[in-house]
């Protein structure tokens, strides 16, 4: 992937389809896509058209999810918190950066020049893309997770969606475990600041869990949420929690 695509879908008008690549034919299928209606929507056939538009600027979508699925998840470990305001049965979308990212980032510095949040910026120019190439009775919601509010917890999209694995510390067994717990514990105990994180041992010393992908490993980074809130797919399944490693 390159940062062709956006750099010429930035500039403006005067650009012919030809010019356009991948981009204009990618944003043509997700135009196709009508939310509203009695027929079924077809949430794979949309991901096929979304992962398509995402891959000139290195990104990726998950599977499709219903908001429901993300909703109980939030409420079985968080209490409700970060829930999507939207139907249980709407559909929605993960998108994430893989490596090659960095030179979209680039692209959109040369182009703009922004003095902060380079990657930030990078991604809202892709995601104003992205808003317009969808039609208006989708009823979209197209978020970037890094900025808020409203903020959502990333690593329970992943689990839902079944991208990613999610492991926990105490995930890892045996003596050697034990000891490299105890060991981070310490280290986190000694660099955390107080003034972030209180003085609360249990606070100061808690490993928080990480999502793995199955391809990348933990060489990505989740950049936004696509709500559908004009389609809905109450048909959908929802996988497993995801094994890879």
């Amino acid at each position: 992937c390159t940062a062709h695509s956006v750099q010429h879908r930035a500039m403006g008008a005067g650009l012919s389809s030809s010019e356009m690549g991948a981009g204009s034919s990618s944003s043509g299928k997700l135009a196709a896509f009508r939310g509203g209606g009695d027929a079924p929507f077809d949430a794979v056939g949309f991901q096929s058209a979304l992962a398509a538009w995402c891959k000139p600027y290195c990104l990726e979508c998950s599977p499709p999810f219903l908001v429901g699925w993300y909703n109980e998840k939030r409420k079985e470990t968080a209490d409700g918190q970060q829930i999507i305001e939207a139907l249980e049965d709407a559909v929605a979308f993960a998108l994430w950066s893989i490596p090659g990212y960095l030179e979209v980032v680039a692209d959109h510095f040369r182009r703009k020049r922004p003095t902060s949040n380079f990657v930030d910026e990078a991604t809202d120019e892709l995601l104003d893309l992205l808003r317009t190439d969808l039609g208006a009775d989708l009823d979209a919601v197209v978020i970037n997770t890094d900025r808020g509010p409203p903020y959502y917890h990333v690593q329970s999209v992943g689990c839902v969606a079944g991208v990613d694995e999610h492991i926990e510390a105490y995930d890892f067994t045996g003596a050697e475990a034990e000891a490299w717990r105890e060991e981070l514990s310490d280290s986190l105990e000694e660099s955390r600041d107080t003034k972030m994180w209180g003085t609360d041992p249990a606070s100061l010393r808690k490993i928080f869990g990480v999502n793995v992908h199955p391809v990348w490993g933990g060489w990505y980074a989740y950049r936004a949420l696509v709500v559908l809130r004009g389609a809905s797919s109450p048909a959908l399944v929802q996988p497993p929690p995801l094994k890879c490693l």
